[in-house]
C-alpha cells in the first residue's frame, strides 16, 4: 500500500483528495496546508496526520501531490525529492525551465518517479487519437470560457493553454520552427484571451485559441489530415470522424445555396475519470509496473515551448522562430 501525502488544500488539491480513498493501492497519510483553517477542517473528515509545514508530514509518507501555487512548485517538489519521496505536481511543474530540469535530474539520480499533473492526456477521447490520427496538417483548437476571479493572477498560457501545447506536440511528433502569439488583457492584469500559431518543420500548423472571458465554455480540438477531418469534444470526451466530404453550390431561381455532404463516423470512447486515471498511473509507475507514458524529454518541450509563447505575449514580440 503506498503511503500518499497532498500539499495544498485548494480546488485542485481537492479534486486529488476526494479521489484518493476510491482508488486501490493508496493510502491517504497526511496533508498539508499553509492555511491552518482549511487543514484543520479537512482534517475533521480524515484520520491522519497534518501540519501547515509541509517538511514535517513527509516522514509520513512515500509519495506526494503537490497542488499548491505554482510560484511554490520548485521548492516544494525539490525538498520532496531530496526526502527520497515519489511526487505528483500540478501543471506547470515550474515557471522556469531550468528548475524543471533540475527537479528531473534529481528525480533521476534518485531513482524516484516524477510526474507532472496534465490531466487531458487522460481524457479517453485524446487517448483515442493516437488510432486514428495521422500526418496532420492542420490542427484548430479552442479551450475558452468565463471569466474567474480566481484565476487573474495566474498566466492563461500556462494555466490553459500548456494543455493544448501538449497534447498538440504529441500529435504532430515534430519540432516547432516558428510561433506567433498575441494576447489581450481584459479584466485582470495579465492576458485574458490569447490567440498562437504553431508551425512545424514538417509545414503542418496548429492555430490554438484561449480565452478566459468567453460566456460559453468550449473544449474542443480539431484536425485536418489526408480524407480526413476529426472533431474531438474534451468535455463529452467525444470524437467524430467527417470523411469523403463534397461541397457545391446550387443555383436556383431567387437563391444561392451551399450543399455539403460527408460520411460521419462516432468514435466508440471509455470514459473514465482523467483524473483518477492520471492518479493510478503514477502510482503504477512507482511500483514499478508500467514505464512513464510521456517521457521527460517531451515533459520540459511542452513547458518550454508555454513559457516561449507566454514570453513572446508579455513582451508583445508577436512573433518568434524557434526549436522546439
Amino acid at each position: 500500500m503506498l503511503k500518499m501525502g497532498l500539499i495544498g488544500l485548494g480546488r485542485m488539491g481537492k479534486y486529488h483528495l476526494n479521489l484518493y480513498e476510491t482508488i486501490r493501492d493508496i493510502e491517504l497519510s497526511a496533508l498539508s496546508d499553509v492555511n491552518k483553517e482549511v487543514l484543520d477542517k479537512t482534517l475533521e473528515h480524515h484520520n491522519v496526520a497534518g501540519s501547515t509545514d509541509y517538511r514535517e508530514i513527509l516522514d509520513k509518507v512515500d509519495a506526494v501531490t503537490v497542488a499548491a501555487p505554482t510560484k511554490y512548485h520548485h521548492q516544494i517538489v525539490k525538498d520532496c525529492l531530496l526526502a527520497d519521496k515519489h511526487v505528483l505536481v500540478e501543471k506547470p511543474i515550474t515557471t522556469n525551465i531550468e528548475e524543471a530540469q533540475e527537479l528531473f535530474e534529481i528525480a533521476r539520480q534518485r531513482g524516484l518517479t516524477l510526474h507532472i499533473g496534465h490531466v487531458e492526456r487522460f481524457n479517453g477521447a485524446v487517448q483515442e487519437l493516437k488510432k486514428i490520427v495521422r500526418n496532420p496538417f492542420l490542427i484548430e483548437s479552442r479551450r475558452v470560457g468565463p471569466y474567474d476571479e480566481r484565476v487573474k493572477n495566474d498566466s492563461i498560457i500556462l494555466d490553459l493553454m500548456i494543455h493544448d501545447i501538449d497534447i498538440i506536440l504529441n500529435i504532430v511528433g515534430k519540432d516547432v520552427i516558428d510561433v506567433e502569439a498575441k494576447g489581450s488583457k481584459v479584466y485582470s492584469n495579465l492576458p485574458d484571451f490569447a490567440s498562437v500559431n504553431l508551425i512545424f518543420e514538417n509545414n503542418a500548423v496548429a492555430n490554438i485559441i484561449v480565452s478566459r472571458i468567453t460566456q460559453k465554455k468550449d473544449r474542443t480540438l480539431s484536425i485536418s489530415q489526408e480524407d480526413t477531418f476529426v472533431f474531438l469534444d474534451y468535455t463529452n470526451q467525444d470524437i467524430n470522424i467527417y470523411r469523403k466530404g463534397s461541397s457545391q453550390h446550387i443555383f436556383g431561381e431567387r437563391e444561392l445555396r451551399y450543399k455539403n455532404e460527408y460520411i460521419t463516423e462516432r468514435l466508440f470512447v471509455y470514459k473514465d475519470n482523467p483524473l483518477m486515471l492520471e492518479i493510478r498511473h503514477f502510482v503504477d509507475c512507482v511500483k514499478g509496473n508500467v514505464v512513464r507514458m510521456i517521457p521527460v524529454e517531451h515533459e520540459l518541450r511542452s513547458l518550454k515551448l508555454a513559457l516561449k509563447v507566454d514570453e513572446i505575449i508579455s513582451k508583445k514580440e508577436g512573433r518568434c522562430e524557434v526549436s522546439v
